[in-house]
């Protein structure tokens, strides 16, 4: 695959010069690199960014929150901001608005959903660790954290709402079926919905397995079963009979009587549409909810994402699973012949994806006179269903080696043998449709191979560029968390509670959108202000006078040194900071002064947001510390200060404190505030 075509810069490290870049306050410019600035002395390093009619700002490396890498549809011709003129301040007072909007509904869906009486499930462990010895495989350690979350999610009075996010094979399966275990224990009922009949036919047999050695009568309802099975199911819920039900959509069209319904658990929730979870949300309300998916959608994964919703993530792959090898290539007949003698010659068997149902038979001839060798079938979904069922169960038990088939294979369908698929017309799927359709294969210790593949590589959308890089650079191990991102990326995030897309968000990239909305959401829980963009992700205005900066003699690469640049802007605690500190010192040797100031500056920054200084200055002979209104400095330690030291403190106003100092040199003075702030941060016991 050639890498110009599908290239995509995700942080500020890849940026290339020209490429466009967006500052919070300013709008959208291009990147013009690092460059040194002397002011008073002082050697200071600044991110310079061009906006129209050759402008420039320069941006102080401690302020590199503020930016961010700007993904537009076309990169090459994205409109520049002016400095200073008003398109961008009124775009952002539309951001802002929109942000708040959807702070507010989520606050509001997570309230209604809190306020819920829910049921607390009991545990009895000595049944559980006799189940749980039961299961064949040894759980990884991303999975006993997942059931450990779920369990406690359902010990709780509220519901349970947490998706459980993993790539196929990786072990949601064993996480919901323990989950569905602890409600039967507790003579509650379960629902299983499912996106596809073969699916539900899948997991029907896997709870069944799992479930044998326990008097639990486990049923699936779909377009399989007839009239009189599904009028019998029915009435076996009602009664209290079936204990587990597992069903596609056509279960929310059923007037189900349940005996004791007590867990939902949706699989591949990315395939129910809106109606189907708005029907869910009202038929369920107050019981708990377990969502399992490979590739959360947006919505899903920005709930998620902010906090509403619990998440967990699967992302170990069990033993022996070895790495799906992905192609991204221009349709060739030698090459598809290839790929499945390849396969075929070594006991396989061959996904062949097509989407067209009209023209599906078309091409299974032309496979067939191809490579006469194979044994080639039709899936689709327009099938009869009795045909569809046979023809599935073939390809299971072997009988036939190369499925020409549609998307119906998307979700579950488990052949261990199947390790090849070819995607026709690949640009034309989603992310997610792309990379569920990568897991139906490499579900055993045997090397898989994906070919996804177009007519022209040169004539593809800018958007099937970014799918087609995005799966090709992201392997199948815990990818789909990743691919969901991504998504969100290329697709704009959906409103949470409507159907439309927003622009506002594509305008500053998702990244920057979700760091604002989780600040805005804490913001709105404890008060009704609403503060602007550049607010939300300020910081603490801190100025001490000294070079702080990596400098180019330390770190040659200007990418490299606006690599740690923005690591240390985006450091959260002390651990982060020293843990960057060691890795500068093992990659290029003993920090510089500069260095060393930039480090203990950042320190100081976060100890400033900690207890609510909004200003520091200080030079060599005074200083001064601005509080926030809302602080929480330790006072009987500042009044022990100015009981010791009068002629060093005076307090300006009620927020305002100057300091006196006259140490030897700068570093120490860096070190006396670092001590001063944490003092004033500790609490009194």
């Amino acid at each position: 695959m050639k890498k110009n075509v599908f290239q995509k810069k995700k942080n500020l490290d890849q940026l290339k010069f020209n490429d466009p870049i967006i500052h919070i306050e300013h709008g959208i410019g291009r990147y013009q690199g690092l460059t040194k600035i002397e002011t008073a002395s002082i050697e200071s390093e600044y991110l310079v960014i061009l906006y129209a009619e050759q402008d420039k700002l320069y941006v102080p490396i401690s302020h590199l929150h503020l930016i961010s890498p700007y993904f537009g549809i076309t990169e090459e011709n994205t409109p520049l901001h002016k400095l200073g003129d008003n398109v961008w301040n009124k775009e952002k007072k539309k951001i802002n608005k929109n942000l708040y909007d959807h702070a507010a509904c989520l606050l509001d869906v997570y309230a209604k959903r809190s306020s819920q009486n829910g049921f607390s499930f009991q545990i009895n462990e000595k049944k559980y660790q006799c189940f749980c010895k039961e299961f064949p495989f040894k759980t990884t350690l991303d999975q006993d954290e997942a059931i450990r979350c779920v369990l406690n999610d359902m010990k709780k009075s509220i519901p349970m709402d947490r998706l459980i996010c993993g790539d196929v094979g990786f072990g949601k399966t064993e996480v919901a079926i323990r989950a569905a275990f602890i409600s039967v224990l507790n003579y509650k009922q379960v629902i299983v919905l499912v996106p596809t009949t073969l699916l539900a036919q899948q997991h029907f047999n896997n709870f069944k397995k799992r479930f044998h050695n326990w008097s639990v009568k486990i049923d699936f309802l779909s377009r399989f079963r007839n009239a009189k099975e599904q009028e019998n199911i029915l009435k076996k819920i009602q009664n209290g009979d079936i204990k587990i039900l597992i069903g596609t959509h056509k279960v929310l069209l059923k007037k189900i009587n349940w005996h004791d319904l007590g867990l939902l658990i949706i699989d591949e929730e990315h395939r129910f549409g809106v109606n189907h979870k708005e029907t869910i949300k009202k038929l369920y309300p107050n019981i708990d909810i377990l969502t399992l998916t490979a590739t959360p959608i947006p919505r899903t994964l920005n709930m998620a994402m902010t906090g509403i919703r619990d998440l967990s993530i699967i992302s170990q792959p069990p033993k022996e699973r070895l790495k799906i090898k992905t192609f991204i290539e221009e349709y060739n007949p030698i090459l598809v012949k290839k790929a499945i003698v390849r396969e075929i010659s070594r006991g396989g068997q061959v996904y062949y994806i097509y989407n067209k149902v009209q023209n599906i038979n078309n091409i299974a001839r032309k496979l067939s006179n191809l490579v006469p060798e194979a044994n080639i079938k039709i899936g689709h979904a327009k099938m009869k269903k009795s045909e569809l069922k046979r023809t599935m169960n073939e390809f299971y038990h072997k009988n036939f080696n190369v499925l020409v088939c549609t998307t119906i294979i998307e979700s579950g369908i488990d052949i261990p043998k199947a390790n090849t698929i070819i995607v026709e017309n690949s640009d034309y799927f989603g992310l997610s449709q792309l990379h569920q359709l990568r897991g139906r294969i490499g579900r055993s210790n045997c090397q898989a191979y994906s070919f996804f593949l177009v007519n022209n590589l040169k004539k593809i959308t800018p958007d099937a560029q970014k799918r087609l890089y995005a799966i090709s650079s992201i392997n199948n191990f815990g990818g789909g968390f990743t691919l969901s991102n991504e998504d969100l990326e290329i697709r704009g995030i959906g409103e949470l509670l409507g159907k439309e897309q927003s622009g506002h968000i594509q305008n500053i990239s998702f990244s920057l959108y979700i760091k604002l909305l989780k600040k805005a959401i804490k913001i709105l829980k404890n008060s009704t202000t609403q503060p602007s963009l550049e607010n939300l992700i300020k910081k603490s205005d801190v100025e001490l006078y000294v070079p702080s900066l990596l400098p180019s003699n330390y770190i040659f690469d200007v990418n490299t040194r606006l690599f740690y640049y923005k690591k240390i802007a985006n450091s959260k605690n002390k651990n982060d900071i020293e843990k960057i500190q060691s890795e500068l010192v093992k990659k290029f040797g003993k920090l510089p002064i500069p260095a060393k100031n930039l480090i203990l500056i950042s320190k100081i920054r976060l100890l400033t947001e900690e207890i609510g200084i909004v200003r520091i200055k200080s030079n060599g002979k005074i200083g001064i510390i601005e509080f926030d209104t809302h602080n929480s400095i330790n006072t009987e330690y500042l009044l022990k200060l100015f009981k010791q030291e009068p002629n060093f403190w005076k307090m300006e106003n009620s927020i305002k404190l100057n300091f006196f100092h006259d140490l030897k040199d700068d570093y120490t003075r860096l070190k006396w505030i670092k001590n001063l702030l944490k003092n004033l941060s500790k609490k009194t016991i």
